[in-house]
């Protein structure tokens, strides 16, 4: 059946949940005259800080990942071959859209809870190979404004629920704010490490086999050498001499590690990600963080358009020999993303 050309994401409804809980209610309770189709019950539930992400979003950016060449089976520090490092200059096309009706999540510690949510489809290509042969990322998933509840006893809360066909599922959560003005970019920091168990931070490996991948290696075209050690120059760059009015940010954490993830460390401790037994072996997916800037910026004549940025990291561990040739080390190596897209109108 033709759906006119439409989005098919904008025909996700799930409406009826609340005309049944209305139903449901109003026969358990009926008074004299009133059946249960004539009412329901109004939603109050927002979409607060997402309500501007819905739309069809077009922009470039830019994606490191270090991979493994070979297993690391042998000892010895790891020769520059046992490694290499991917980058992609990209074109990113990511459509979001509203889900009709309002999720309701049932209660029994505390009453039921009901907010609104995003669907969304991420489509990453490389610019840099031929059409039709160039993706290289595919996302589906969901953004949610959950509310404050008393049981557990926690604040409102921003979630991104996303799937790969890597076989990798993500649930990050986090908080959101906004503020006028521009966005405050910090740096990221591509260079591998290994976790302080004890306070479960980052301590960078400075072996220079290891930032030799890094320091040696040769951007794609349109990308500067300093953005593989910052990939975030990329949307410093891009931002230079805009006018940003406004600037909704929204931080999002699966699997804290200190000195990785944002600031609001009580939120992330509810993310986590799923992986097929494959990426758990060879490639484990085990930690995500990521910032979102929606922002107003000022165009010519007064006019104004939407823009969205975002520097998100899954950290990944490659088991290697450490520099004593003996102990094996688990390494965590940074893949970092990062894009800046504009609403079309």
């Amino acid at each position: 059946m033709s759906n006119n050309g439409k989005n098919p994401l904008d025909l996700l409804n799930i409406a009826g949940q609340r005309q049944l809980e209305s139903i449901i209610d109003l026969e358990e309770n009926k008074a004299p005259g009133i059946t249960g189709a004539q009412e329901t019950v109004p939603t109050t539930a927002t979409l607060g800080f997402l309500q501007n992400l819905p739309g069809t979003w077009v922009g470039t950016g830019f994606n490191l990942i270090e991979l493994p060449n070979m297993n690391q089976i042998q000892p010895g520090p790891p020769p520059p071959e046992k490694f290499k490092v991917m980058m992609n200059a990209t074109s990113e096309t990511l459509v979001i859209s509203k889900i009709a009706g309002e999720i309701i999540n049932r209660g029994n510690a505390q009453g039921d809870i009901g907010f609104m949510g995003l669907h969304y489809l991420q489509q990453i290509n490389d610019v840099n190979l031929p059409q039709g042969q160039n993706g290289i990322h595919l996302e589906t998933g969901l953004w949610l404004n959950v509310p404050a509840s008393t049981s557990p006893n926690v604040q409102a809360t921003v979630a991104r629920l996303g799937s790969i066909p890597h076989g990798d599922s993500l649930l990050a959560t986090g908080l959101a704010l906004f503020g006028l003005g521009g966005p405050s970019i910090p740096d990221i920091d591509s260079t591998p490490f290994t976790v302080d168990p004890n306070y479960n931070s980052r301590v960078n490996d400075p072996h220079p086999t290891y930032l030799s991948i890094l320091q040696n290696a040769v951007p794609p075209p349109g990308i500067p050498k300093e953005a593989i050690m910052n990939p975030n120059i990329i949307l410093k760059n891009a931002i230079e001499g805009q006018t940003i009015i406004d600037t909704t940010t929204i931080f999002l954490d699966a699997n804290f590690i200190l000195g990785v993830g944002n600031v609001f460390e009580p939120a992330s401790q509810t993310g986590n990600i799923v992986n097929i037994p494959f990426v758990d072996t060879n490639a484990n997916a085990m930690s995500f963080t990521a910032i979102f800037w929606i922002e107003t910026v000022q165009g010519p004549n007064n006019t104004t358009f939407l823009q969205l940025q975002y520097s998100q990291q899954v950290i990944l561990d490659f088991p290697v020999f450490g520099s004593d040739g003996k102990t094996v080390t688990d390494l965590k190596w940074p893949h970092i993303s990062v894009a800046t897209l504009r609403l079309q109108p």
